[in-house]
């Protein structure tokens, strides 16, 4: 098990390699517990009785856990991903969260797969305490959204949680392929062009400018990794999505101070980070 912790915000990543029953009688809530638990199933076997509903998770589902009622859980060779937040956070946005125990949220749910990419970088963003708190709400507005809101509570969620995790959401996709445009990353998402540059925007920087900082960063490593070193630099920035070299070598001078040659011409005991 991994866990992070930020105000108002418990993630862990779950590995279970045995099965278990974990019972949560009515006599432990004296404990004063009183969290909503969003669990996102990766593989095995997860269920969770709660109120009158069972929730049998297939891959990339999610169920709720209300701990201020009693549950059972069984968990057979299950790995998930968990988010544990005040009931309060969830109730000012959601009143009737307390109804969603147990419910089988799936996997194609926008909120959830949002909240699926936003929590993968949760710990490094959480290690800012600021940050940390700024998380904690944008996790608030996506559970809240998972479960089903108030008219309210969707539209406060949507300016905040869903803006941050869609962006979120973009940079990781693009990482993945630096080759793309704005335009594929927009229909990817099943969102505008527009809009992909109002939440960079929002954020203070651009596309273009994120997108240039991303494919000089893989030309860079390429550059520096043994494994490319029979690539030509023009191999190399084509690989990395610049189609202009002329572009692409004045954008590097300028980023890293030395030519693409002249970065190569350093071994990797130059103390260039990897």
């Amino acid at each position: 098990m991994e866990m992070h912790l930020a105000p108002g915000l418990r993630r862990a990543r779950m590995l279970t390699s045995f099965t278990a029953r974990i019972v949560r009688p009515a006599s432990m809530l004296a404990d004063g517990e009183d969290t909503v638990c969003l669990m996102m199933k990766t593989n095995g076997h997860m269920a969770l009785t709660q109120g009158h509903q069972e929730g049998v998770p297939e891959s990339g589902d999610g169920v709720l856990l209300v701990y201020r009622e009693p549950a059972r859980l069984q968990f057979v060779d299950a790995t998930y991903v968990s988010v544990r937040v005040p009931f309060t956070a969830i109730s000012t946005l959601s009143p009737d969260a307390a109804a969603a125990a147990g419910r089988r949220i799936p996997c194609d749910t926008e909120a959830l797969s949002l909240l699926r990419n936003y929590v993968m970088n949760l710990p490094d963003r959480i290690k800012d305490p600021q940050l940390g708190r700024l998380s904690a709400t944008h996790v608030y507005d996506l559970i809240a959204l998972a479960i089903g809101a108030t008219n309210d509570g969707r539209e406060i969620a949507k300016q905040r949680g869903v803006r941050a995790a869609r962006l979120e959401a973009i940079k990781a996709d693009f990482i993945q392929n630096v080759t793309m445009g704005i335009e594929r990353i927009a229909k990817r998402q099943g969102i505008s062009s527009r809009y992909v540059q109002m939440l960079f925007e929002e954020s203070g920087t651009t596309f273009s400018e994120f997108v240039l900082e991303r494919r000089l960063d893989v030309a860079r490593r390429m550059l520096t990794s043994p494994r490319y070193k029979t690539w030509s630099v023009t191999a190399i920035a084509l690989e990395a999505g610049f189609a202009d070299i002329s572009h692409f070598n004045r954008s590097f001078k300028r980023r890293y101070l030395m030519t693409p040659s002249d970065m190569r011409a350093h071994d990797n005991s130059s103390g260039l980070p990897d």
